[in-house]
Formats: structure tokens, sequence, C-alpha cells
């Protein structure tokens, strides 16, 4: 079969647009919203963080309940059960909220269970089915859609906010807009598994490749058939899982406090959002990286660094009072998290294989946004008290750093006989 007959390539272009509305604009474009929001409303800093934390936990804590729904209703209909809950959050928080339970409910909710069912775990489980020798480059690929989409929503929705008071809300109605054409996308263009149109995975027919006419499978790629209980006995699912979560929690620390914080230094939010758009364009670096080498050495090396560049960037952040010291901090951090994200899921689905995919990654991203929920909320309470953003973000960036060498030093998992 042909390349070009390969379904597989036109599927993963409506993921990706898929994860630019369902995800870019709700994670990136929705912390401009929330800093114009918090200003109007006269909301502090630990009620916003709090507000981000319930977000990013319910963006991931549904994570298992994801899996189960792709395994029992497909991902088309995950999907679509995603935009639904975007759409319903985004309007609530255009319409009627104006408290901080309001928008914890708003957008912590319904648009982070959204985000959890109609964003990248449900999308990815499909990738997975359908690229086994090419999975790197179609991760890098769909993950790519976020990154570009994160670069041009905070700038597009700073301009909606700052257009005129409460315009803020105008944002969450384009939002909720989007979203709906997300569904219609997902609605005709999924197809759960190569079989549905009599392909194969890469569009390689196994014969040919037992016959050595394709290329073959890289020595990191599991050639046995794991399930998630024999993962989850293993000791380096829990250690690399764990070591990720450095990350989540500064990506968190990042999205709940740091546009204020750049504020405080003295920057406009005009920076601020320049920051996010450059922490988004420098992930997508991070991810050609990865499909450039991530098919041809174990990407848990990728991985490795890419948490320790994150340590760099928060410390970096710290004393960011030039323009430059932002753009070096949110490229250090793009790189950690737009690159360590991806990666995470080339190794899992590497190691583990397709079947244990779904529920092992679920579970990972299920771990990394529950701790990161604490971030947020944490670093808000301490500079309410005085404290500052100091110690929180210096003790993140130490997990990063420490969890970058444990991940890379790990053995492969082997699955026992």
């Amino acid at each position: 079969m042909s390349s070009n007959g390969f379904y597989g390539w036109r599927l993963l272009g409506a993921f990706w647009v898929v994860a630019v509305i369902n995800l870019a604009f709700p994670a990136y474009g929705a912390s401009v919203l929330n800093a114009a929001m918090a200003t109007e409303l006269g909301m502090d800093r630990q009620t916003l963080g709090t507000v981000v934390a319930i977000y990013l936990a319910m963006s991931g804590l549904p994570g298992p309940a994801v899996g189960w729904s792709v395994a029992h209703y497909g991902v088309r209909k995950t999907l679509l059960i995603g935009s639904a809950l975007i759409i319903a959050g985004a309007l609530l928080m255009a319409t009627v909220v104006s408290t901080g339970p309001g928008a914890i409910v708003g957008f912590g909710l319904l648009v982070g269970v959204g985000v959890a069912f109609g964003g990248l775990i449900a999308s990815q489980v499909g990738v997975m089915r359908w690229f086994l020798r090419r999975r790197a480059l179609a991760l890098s690929l769909l993950y790519s859609g976020g990154a570009i989409g994160g670069f041009f929503a905070p700038p597009l929705l700073a301009k909606i906010a700052q257009s005129g008071p409460g315009h803020w809300r105008w944002g969450w109605y384009l939002m909720a807009a989007i979203s709906a054409g997300a569904a219609l996308l997902a609605w005709l263009t999924v197809k759960e598994q190569p079989s549905d149109l009599g392909q194969h995975p890469d569009g390689v027919d196994p014969a040919a490749a037992a016959a050595g006419n394709a290329k073959p499978l890289p020595a990191f790629v599991t050639r046995d058939v794991w399930t998630s209980a024999e993962v989850l006995r293993g000791p380096q699912f829990w250690l690399m899982v764990l070591s990720f979560c450095g990350v989540s929690m500064g990506f968190a620390l990042f999205l709940g406090h740091g546009i204020v914080h750049l504020k405080d230094l003295g920057h406009p939010m005009t920076v601020g959002a320049w920051a996010m758009s450059t922490l988004t364009l420098t992930g997508l670096l991070a991810k050609g990286l990865l499909a450039a080498l991530g098919d041809r050495l174990d990407p848990r090396y990728l991985w490795g660094l890419f948490c320790a560049s994150f340590g760099v960037g928060l410390l970096v952040l710290l004393v960011a009072r030039t323009p430059t010291l932002v753009s070096v901090a949110a490229a250090c951090m793009g790189i950690g998290f737009g690159g360590g994200l991806v990666t995470m899921m080339a190794v899992l689905g590497n190691y583990y294989g397709a079947q244990a995919f779904a529920a092992v990654s679920g579970l990972g991203i299920a771990i990394n946004t529950g701790v990161s929920a604490i971030a947020p909320i944490g670093a808000g309470f301490l500079f309410d008290h005085g404290f500052g953003y100091t110690g929180a973000f210096s003790a993140v960036a130490a997990w990063c750093i420490v969890g970058g060498a444990v991940i890379m030093l790990l053995p492969k998992p082997r699955r026992q006989a």
C-alpha cells in the first residue's frame, strides 16, 4: 500500500486541528483571559491560583476515565464529549461568571474536564493505533498543534481582553465557537483503527515487514504485549512519572502566576503574553528535535534533558527583570514542557505498547496533573503571606533537574515471562 493512500496521515491532520482548538486555546489563551478577569473582578492571587489549579487537575485527573471512554465508546465519541464540555464551560465564563467559585466551575471543572476528554489523551491513543515505526514523528506532529495554537492564542485573546472593560468575556465566546468546529471535524474524520479501512499501522502490510521489505522496529520499541497491571507492578513507570511531576508543577506555576509575577517585576501584560507565546514556540522546536531523533534513539534521554531545561527556566524566571531574560526563561521552560510531555508519551508507548498505552498514559497524566495542582495554590498562599515566589519556584526547579537525571539513568523495563 502506498504512503499516499495511508489514511493515518490525514487522520493525524484532523487530530492536529482539534488539539489547536481544544487544548491550546484553553491551556494557553485562558491564562490571559483569567489574568484580565482577576484584575477586573478584584480576585487575590490565591483565588487565581486555585482557579488554575482546579483546571489543571481536571484536565488530567480524569485520564483513566478518558482511557475507559476510548475503550468503550471510541476516540471520536470521546472527542465529542470533550468539545461539548468546553463549549458549556466557555459559555458559562462568557455570560454569568463574576466570582472565584463561578470561575472554578466554568473554567476549572467544565473546561478542564473538556480538555481531558477533547484534547490529546484520546487523540494520542488514535496515533498509537495508526503509527508504529514513525510513532515519535507522529506524536511530535500531533503535539505541535498545542504549541502552534499556544503561540497565537495568547496575543489574540490579550488583544480581545484589553479592548475594553469586560471584553475578556468575548474571548470565551470565541473559544465556544471554535470548539464547536472541532466537534464537527472529529465527527466527520475520525476512524478508530486501520483495520476499519482495510489498512495496517504505518501503511505497512505485516507480510512485507516479515519479508524484510519494511523498516525494522527500533530496539527500544517493545515486541511484548504488556497489560496495564504488569506495567504498574514495575518500578520504572512510577519513577519516570513522578520525576516528570516537577515539570508539571512548574508549568502550573507559570500558568497560574507567571504573568502576574512578570507584572510584579515591572513588565506589561504584553510581555507576559509574549512569554507564553515564546514558551509554546520553543516547545515546538523541542518537538522537532524529538521528531528528528525519537525514532532512531531512545527518547528517554531527550526526556531527561527536557526536564532539566525546565528547571533552569524557572530559576531564570525569578530574576527576569529584562525582556531578554524573560525570553530565556520562557524558551527553557518551553523546551522542557513542550518536549517533555510528548516524549513521556513516546517513551510509555515504546516501552509498554499500544494495548496498555491508553490506561498507563491516562494514569501518568492524572498523577502529574494531580500533583501539579498543588503548586499554584501553595505559591499563591506563600505570596499572599509575604514570602514571594522564590521558595516555590526554586523547590520545583530542583525537582525538575533531579527528576531529569533519574529518568536518564533508569534502565528500560523488561516484561517478566
